[in-house]
Parts: C-alpha cells; structure tokens; sequence
C-alpha cells in the first residue's frame, strides 16, 4: 500500500482523496509546513500532494521540501500561476496540476512510469559498474603478471582465463588471486 502525504487544510484534503482511485492508498493530512515537513521526514512517503491554497503561501517551500527527500511530488495550482510556476517546478522534479483540469490519474502514471524507467536505468547502472570493476581487475592482474614474468597482455590473459578454468572460477576471481599473490 502506497502512504500518501497530502498538505490542504481540511476541506480540500477530502476533495483531494476522492481523486485517487479506491484502494492502494493510505492518507496522511499535514496543515502547516512544519507539520508537512515532519511528516515528510517521519513516513516512507510514496507520493506528497500539495494544495497551492495553504495559508501563508507555503506550497510551493512544501512541494520543493519534499521532491528534495526524493518523495513525488504533485503541487495543485490554480489555473492563473500554472504556466509561470511549472516552468519553475519542473526543475525541482514537482508534477503540477490545475484543479479545474485535475487528471490525477494521469499523472500517477506518468510517475509509475518515471519509476519503472528509472529502476530499468539504475539495473543497468549496475550491470556496467559491474562490467567496469571486472575490466579494472583484469587489467591490473594483467599488469602486475606482465611486470613480474615480462608477459604480454595477450600472454597475460591467456594465463588468467587458463587459471580461471583450472580451478572452475570466474575470470574476475581469478584476476583476483593473481593480485592478491602478487600485490
């Protein structure tokens, strides 16, 4: 179940939660910014929605606040400071939506999007920094062969992948007992 943050005094917070779809959500309401920012701090947010009609102007300090400890983040604006005030969100990774033209749904699953692209890039972050260690151990297995037995590189690799199948390891491993013998 996805914990939901929503900053709107009362009356709003009950218009807000009957824009989600039914289930799946757990709300949480917040009035004030200090009480926002706790609560920000204090849950493991799925998404933080905040009402631009907050008292004193916080909304926007809020949305920003909360987008900056990686919640997402959607700040309902009324239609005349839409378009000044998405241009400035949008850097701070804000989703803003107008009231009058709400389409929640959609922009749930513009996140749900986001997150699945995101995950699909971090997965393969890890795959090429795992690809990047393997290379860096290879290469200074490699060297340190080459200084102490004057091997070539090409003599070098053939030694380690002979090592790796010898004693049914990976490459990596291997490369890897080579510089802890040799280092």
């Amino acid at each position: 179940m996805e914990t939901v943050l929503v900053v709107a005094e009362h009356a709003r917070y009950d218009e807000i939660k009957r824009l989600f779809p039914s289930g799946g959500y757990a709300f949480i309401r917040a009035e004030s910014t200090k009480e926002a920012r706790m609560k920000i701090l204090d849950f493991q947010l799925s998404l933080a929605v905040v009402d631009a009609d907050l008292p004193g102007g916080t909304a926007k300090e809020i949305a920003i606040f909360a987008s900056s400890e990686d919640v997402d983040t959607i700040l309902i604006v009324p239609d005349e400071l839409s378009g000044h005030i998405t241009h400035i969100m949008q850097k701070y990774g804000v989703y803003v939506v107008r009231p009058e033209r709400i389409s929640l749904a959609a922009v749930l699953s513009a996140i749900t999007v986001s997150k699945v692209k995101i995950r699909k890039a971090e997965e393969k972050y890890m795959k090429l920094l795992e690809r990047l260690r393997n290379e860096k151990l290879l290469t200074e297995a490699k060297c340190l062969l080459a200084r102490r037995d004057g091997m070539s590189e090409k003599e070098a690799h053939s030694y380690l992948e002979k090592k790796a199948m010898d004693c049914r390891i990976s490459l990596s491993d291997a490369a890897l007992n080579i510089i802890r013998e040799l280092s």
